[in-house]
């Protein structure tokens, strides 16, 4: 029905959505359709792809050693790099594991965040 089904479902679905916007759009989606598979096709058709990505979708995720969630702060990101891909774990109350071909851990700014055990807020860098 959506024509790349070797990519599975969920990517099948955002490629055949993609194909209605021009090159050099923004898409962006959640971890139910982002593969890293996906990101490298949106690549080829010059389109920027962002998206939550779940462990389990990442190939060679044993090569990949992101920090134990219990090891880092909130606020904290750990970037790994393979061109066009981009993997970032961040931290907040959980983590968050986010794929893109368009941008990474460098864009960063700084927020304020309300933390329970100190009672107070606190600027934390995304």
């Amino acid at each position: 029905m959506f024509g790349e089904s070797n990519l599975g479902l969920g990517p099948s679905v955002i490629l055949s959505l993609a194909k209605s916007i021009p090159p050099g759009s923004c898409v962006y989606h959640d971890r139910y359709f982002t593969t890293v598979p996906l990101i490298e096709e949106m690549e080829k058709l010059n389109l920027h792809s962002t998206g939550t990505i779940m462990q389990n979708r990442i190939p060679d995720r044993a090569t990949i050693k992101f920090k134990k969630d219990s090891a880092m702060r909130r606020g904290e990101c750990q970037q790994f790099v393979c061109e066009p891909t981009v993997l970032v774990k961040w931290k907040d109350n959980k983590s968050v594991l986010l794929a893109s071909n368009c941008t990474g851990a460098s864009h960063t700014t700084s927020v304020k965040r309300w933390d329970k055990t100190s009672n107070s807020e606190e600027i934390r860098r995304l």
